[in-house]
């Protein structure tokens, strides 16, 4: 099994362009939801992409992957990728929408030209036009699997490499804001008028947000931060919601570990779903005391990013996937934006009001979704004087 190393980013969300736009946004503790005219009448706050940001003649969703994919191409390993033949280079990115926009659009037009043939091929759309923008001819994917729809796409991908599909993959999720959306969770009354705060007692609800998020990654190369394991699981609890006990969670999360080669007891740091909503995080802190053991899973550093930047959906895990790798190399953790006074129901060791500074070695990520779907990364780095290669998978 060949080692699958994270060695670039591409990242588009409220906080601008680039990685280190939305390191500096998270460190700092700062959010850029805000309130919005763009869709009901006394609609709840969103985080928004810069509109300076995207070219305004193209459609959000590509415009958002096109930015991303940019950052990719600029970056230090891709010259190493160029010199791998087209066919050895897949492109995986999850969408729950795909170029909504349009679609919308399009939607509209057939109501009254029921001739109308739509723009784009679909919910695949924006990876196809990925692959031709990289000039890319291997495996190509685009899971949609709810708001685990990123998580689920990095670890396919993973797996690609694992098994020698190919040599590298541009893989990650993307997520425009749409009215459709936005009505659909204002119905289901899980929406903060004011602003999300995770874990909070005070939580009130989700907001939603718009992003991309790629990463580049490659096997068996020297350098980067390596994912060593994948996992999911479905609940089938509700359509909507969680199962409370948090089984599901913990099921994605121990076959993750379990590829990885990795105990519970390895786990350093923690980047939650933590949307906001009641019923997601009381479920996540159960998760995490029947993974960890009811006195470890109050110490195990916990963070969720979507009080920062919204719930980007299909994007949500891919900037996680990110945040996971810029914790891991600066050994600092941000605090969760938003978190003003702890849920005593929630008994975790949730950063708040500043970044924690420590050895962080392995990192996890979680993810789920409507219709019951968990996803689980697992990211690690080798420690001073270790071998990369002592944390290849099966270990």
């Amino acid at each position: 099994m060949r080692r699958v190393m994270l060695t670039a980013t591409g990242v588009v969300t409220g906080f601008g362009s680039g990685e280190q736009a939305l390191w500096d946004g998270l460190i700092s503790n700062r959010t850029c939801v805000a309130p919005t005219s763009a869709f009901l009448d006394g609609a709840a706050p969103v985080a928004r992409v810069p509109d300076g940001l995207l070219a305004p003649e193209v459609e959000r969703t590509w415009s958002m992957l096109h930015l991303a994919a940019q950052q990719i191409l600029a970056a230090a390993p891709w010259s190493r990728v160029r010199a791998l033949a087209p066919r050895r280079v897949g492109v995986c990115v999850g969408t729950t929408q795909g170029p909504i926009e349009q679609w919308t659009h399009d939607q509209r037009l057939l109501a009254t030209r029921p001739g109308h043939r739509p723009a784009l091929p679909g919910l695949a759309g924006p990876v196809h036009h990925l692959a031709r923008m990289l000039d890319v001819t291997g495996p190509l994917a685009c899971p949609s699997m709810a708001c685990a729809s990123g998580t689920a796409a990095i670890g396919l991908a993973a797996d690609w490499l694992r098994h020698d599909r190919c040599d590298a993959v541009v893989a990650g999720g993307v997520d425009a804001l749409s009215e459709l959306v936005h009505a659909g969770f204002h119905r289901l009354r899980a929406l903060d008028p004011r602003v999300p705060r995770p874990f909070d007692a005070r939580r009130a609800g989700l907001a939603l947000g718009e992003g991309a998020g790629l990463v580049l990654l490659e096997a068996d190369v020297d350098d980067g931060v390596q994912l060593t394991g994948r996992g999911l699981s479905s609940d089938a609890n509700h359509l909507t919601g969680p199962d409370p006990t948090g089984s599901g969670v913990v099921r994605a999360i121990r076959a993750a570990l379990g590829r990885a080669g990795l105990a519970a007891g390895a786990v350093d740091v923690v980047s939650a779903h933590g949307t906001a909503t009641v019923f997601n995080d009381l479920m996540e802190a159960k998760a995490f005391l029947q993974l960890f053991g009811d006195e470890r899973g109050r110490t195990v550093p916990v963070s969720s990013i979507k009080g920062a930047i919204g719930h980007t959906m299909g994007a949500a895990g891919a900037l996680e996937a990110v945040l996971c790798a810029r914790v891991l190399r600066e050994g600092r953790l941000p605090p969760t934006a938003g978190l003003e006074q702890q849920d005593p129901q929630i008994p975790l060791n949730v950063t708040q009001g500043r970044p924690l500074h420590a050895a962080f070695r392995v990192a996890v990520s979680t993810s789920s979704g409507f219709g019951g779907v968990n996803a689980c990364l697992v990211f690690a780095i080798a420690g001073e004087g270790d071998d990369v290669g002592v944390l290849t998978p099966g270990r």
